[in-house]
């Protein structure tokens, strides 16, 4: 993200292991208040599942909405930041 830039619609995070995800907490700062965060992982990983994703997102108070198709070797999670807080 670019400095001095307003909040965006949607952020990507790469997501290859299990400490990638602590990015969710301050990359949430940049989104805007009904944007998106996606989570890209590699598929089958033995160091990042779904549920790691989804325990990470719940942990920095994000809500998961949608897992979608996106290639046959990443899937992707999209979080939003919860109407009550927005």
């Amino acid at each position: 993200l670019a400095r001095g830039t307003g909040p965006v619609d949607v952020i990507f995070v790469a997501a290859n292991e299990q400490n990638d995800l602590e990015r969710l907490t301050t990359v949430q700062k940049f989104l805007k208040r009904d944007g998106a965060i996606w989570v890209i992982r590699p598929k089958g990983s033995s160091l990042i599942s779904e549920n790691d994703v989804l325990k990470a997102g719940k942990a920095a108070g994000l809500v998961d909405v949608k897992v979608a198709r996106f290639s046959e070797t990443h899937t992707p999670e999209k979080f939003v930041i919860p109407v009550s807080r927005r």
